[in-house]
């Protein structure tokens, strides 16, 4: 008849209570072995990224008497510099959503790929840039407490905050020193960021994870648009570095695709008109 049969029904109606049993219990699921934890707990440790105090940040700097502030102002002149020259060097990669995505090596010893995602947003850059800045919640549902542990001028913080994870993985904290600009050549607004160790900043989360580099460039490109560009590179902490090369560029593709959906026109009712 063509008509699925009893068995077949019922087979079917188990295996659909057998999945949605799997998603309502999805953070039992899993759940890795603490036993597993506990072995891999020393290598990685050994492996550790550690974050600089903002003196460290300072020595960094070449020059005599360097400071966290010539290591920030020397990060955005080469982003400039980067942007200038067309970003060259870069490796493109497929991408969703309307959105670039590229990948370059950095030659420091660490595995992990600087990414690059930009997107074309519907508002101008300081608005953007304010988004970027103050707004997350607008479109990071992890997105969970936050602090601004010190300013340290009008335009410089170190900020926390902390993201939800699905499990297993746990909830990632964030401490980073980071500053901005809105008065730079041609319209364009900068942010650029850096874990930091502050002493008044403890462990909000389960992991503290370290933002090795993060970049927001953001471009007028006509009719009250801006262009939205986020270099990134960012040590989770319980990612493979394969997972780092197939997966992590993907997901800084989606978070600029997350900032430009957020400032979707409002879609007028009623019937258009000439006035």
């Amino acid at each position: 008849t063509g008509k699925p049969d009893q068995k077949d029904l019922s087979e079917n109606l188990a295996a659909t209570q057998g999945l949605a049993h799997m998603i309502m219990e999805c953070n039992k699921l899993f759940e890795v072995p603490h036993e597993m934890i506990t072995q891999s707990r020393n290598s990685y440790v050994d492996a550790e990224v550690h974050s600089p105090t903002l003196d460290e940040l300072g020595k960094q700097v070449d020059e005599e008497g360097g400071n966290y502030q010539m290591y920030l102002e020397t990060l955005m002149q080469n982003l400039q510099k980067e942007a200038k020259e067309k970003f060259k060097g870069w490796v493109t990669c497929s991408s969703v959503e309307n959105t670039e995505l590229a990948y370059k090596k950095v030659g420091d010893g660490n595995p992990l790929r600087l990414w690059k995602a930009s997107v074309e947003v519907e508002a101008p850059p300081s608005v953007v840039l304010h988004r970027v800045l103050r707004e997350r919640h607008l479109w990071d549902d992890d997105f969970l407490p936050w602090k601004v542990v010190e300013s340290l001028d009008k335009q410089t913080e170190v900020y926390q905050y902390v993201l939800n994870s699905m499990a297993p993985h746990p909830v990632r904290d964030f401490v980073v020193l980071r500053t901005w600009r809105t008065d730079l050549p041609k319209g364009m607004c900068m942010l650029v960021a850096i874990s930091v160790e502050h002493e008044e900043a403890p462990l909000m989360g389960a992991v503290r994870a370290i933002v090795m580099d993060s970049q927001y460039l953001i471009e007028p490109c006509g009719s009250g648009k801006a262009r939205l560009t986020h270099i990134c590179r960012i040590d989770l902490k319980g990612h493979s570095p394969e997972w780092y090369n197939k997966g992590f560029g993907h997901l800084c593709a989606a978070e600029v695709a997350r900032i430009r959906n957020s400032f979707q026109p409002l879609i007028a009712e009623g019937p258009e008109t000439k006035i």
